[in-house]
């Protein structure tokens, strides 16, 4: 198996999966606004401020303070496909074909980093890769404008590098600068540059894990002098959003994140492949899971320490933040599919009682993944979320572009969305901060307040579930007017903004 690896790598499988991943990329496009999972909106305000000069830059805020929660390389590419194309959002077309040629790249990497490292078949390889790259739930990440399948690719060319052969110097350079851009397209890329440093280092070469080290860092510094130098621009109010992640997590708190360490951060990944089944039971088929993810991956350590520490401390870091939506797990499925397949082969050579375990793993990961799967392809569900988002948004962007002036600046949710098909000012209309692992609404005068600073004239909400939460009902309920409806419906409304006297 192992002499083989090379001339299995250098195939045409990798080239085909890819291919085949590219093609479903495409394909699973969603036709939703760019916003709808609020950080797709923000990326592209900032790919449109760096285009148009601005620096890179919340424009769509009132004096538009700079942007420091989320770093600059996926913006910063965004923005030169935006200078081919300055019409938005028929530059959106752009921005997918890139996202679906980083997602295929990833695949590829993927795939010829599992051949070369892990005892299967090739077969069982691309098929672990196949299932993993095209789940429902990267289909709706990849359909979306999101910094992950960038990611994705700069993370399995740092642990390809780190684990692969050739000269070590080399290596640890090019592990380093990748785990490094890694980190500029997103925060929690530090788990990468630490683990392809652990990883070198694991190996005994000692030198490319320094090298590695020293150029990781350098390539993250000046992003980390930017969010230092500009963390104090945004308002107070709203630093529960637009802070850094130094002030998310003060507010959190040490305690809300360790509660993190519970392994609930895996329940993103169970509820995908495990059927639906009463709680006790449900568990106990996780557990068996998860162990026998951990035994491949304690098989694996030696040929692929990089990727093993990178994946751990990954999980490690989305455990401990106190917001962890399911997204930040989902990118992990196509390794955590390919390791499975590691494990049950392992448990199938372990005599009668082990060939019985693997084949139950496999019915029931099938049992619990296929329908889910099929039906989501099949409706396309895995873009009803972000499709359903839209349309409750589209007649009040309507209306705010075509009825409003255009020095309004509106208080309204998804701002970064609203901005960007509007071309008015926004601020977020839900104003929080961060208590143990959830929020909690800012109070109703300071939201006020807050409105009154950034000059706030009109409220748009979605729909009736919108008026109901802090600080809308609050405003309303008020006796001095200070919201002024210009049209309610069913759905979406607008309101005028008026401080009070």
């Amino acid at each position: 198996m192992w002499s083989e690896a090379g001339s299995v790598t250098r195939g045409p499988g990798p080239k085909i999966l890819a291919l085949l991943v590219f093609v479903t990329a495409l394909w699973a496009q969603s036709d939703a606004l760019v916003g709808v999972f609020y950080d797709d909106g923000i990326y592209v305000v900032g790919a449109k401020a760096l285009a148009e000069g601005q620096g890179y830059r919340n424009i769509h805020l009132p004096g538009a303070p700079a942007i420091v929660h989320y770093p600059f390389l996926y913006p910063a590419a965004l923005s030169l496909l935006w200078r081919l194309w300055p019409a938005f959002p028929d530059n959106v077309a752009l921005f997918a074909l890139l996202d679906a040629a980083a997602f295929a790249f990833a695949a590829w990497l993927v795939a010829r980093h599992a051949l070369s490292h892990f005892d299967l078949p090739p077969w069982l390889v691309y098929a672990a890769l196949g299932i993993g790259f095209t789940a429902f739930p990267l289909l709706t990440i990849v359909g979306l404008r999101l910094s992950e399948a960038m990611f994705l690719a700069l993370t399995a060319g740092a642990i390809a590098a780190a684990d692969g052969d050739g000269t070590p110097v080399k290596r640890g350079a090019a592990a380093g600068l990748l785990a490094g851009l890694a980190m500029l397209a997103r925060s929690i890329g530090v788990a990468v540059a630490a683990g392809v440093v652990i990883g070198l280092w694991a190996r005994r070469e000692r030198r490319a894990a320094m090298i590695a080290a020293i150029v990781a860092a350098l390539s993250a510094v000046p992003w980390m002098w930017w969010v230092v130098r500009h963390a104090r621009e945004a308002d107070g109010a709203i630093l529960g959003n637009y802070g850094t992640y130094v002030s998310e997590a003060r507010q959190a708190g040490i305690g809300a994140m360790l509660q993190g360490l519970d392994l609930q951060a895996f329940g993103a990944l169970g509820r995908v492949v495990l059927p639906s089944l009463p709680g006790p039971l449900w568990y106990g088929l996780a557990a068996l899971f998860l162990g026998t993810i951990v035994v491949a991956s304690l098989a694996v350590w030696r040929r692929a320490p990089a990727l093993i520490t990178s994946l751990g401390l990954y999980v490690l870091v989305v455990s401990l933040w106190p917001y962890a939506p399911h997204r930040f797990m989902w990118i992990t499925l196509p390794w955590f599919a390919v390791l499975l397949a590691v494990g049950v082969r392992w448990l199938s050579t372990k005599g009668r009682a082990g060939r019985v375990v693997a084949l139950a793993l496999t019915i029931v990961a099938v049992w619990g993944y296929a329908p889910r799967q099929t039906v989501s392809l099949r409706l396309r569900s895995f873009a009803a979320t972000s499709e359903g988002i839209s349309q409750s948004f589209r007649p009040l962007i309507g209306s705010i572009a075509t009825e409003l002036p255009a020095g309004a600046v509106i208080a309204s949710e998804d701002e970064a969305l609203m901005y960007l098909y509007t071309g008015r000012r926004t601020v977020p209309s839900y104003l929080f901060r961060w208590s143990g692992r959830g929020t909690e609404p800012a109070p109703s005068d300071s939201a006020l307040a807050f409105y009154c600073r950034a000059g706030v004239t009109h409220v748009g909400l979605t729909g009736p579930a919108a008026q109901t939460v802090p600080p809308v009902a609050p405003l309303l309920d008020r006796p001095d007017s200070v919201l002024v409806p210009l049209f309610v419906t069913q759905g979406p409304a607008l309101y005028r903004f008026q401080c009070p006297a």
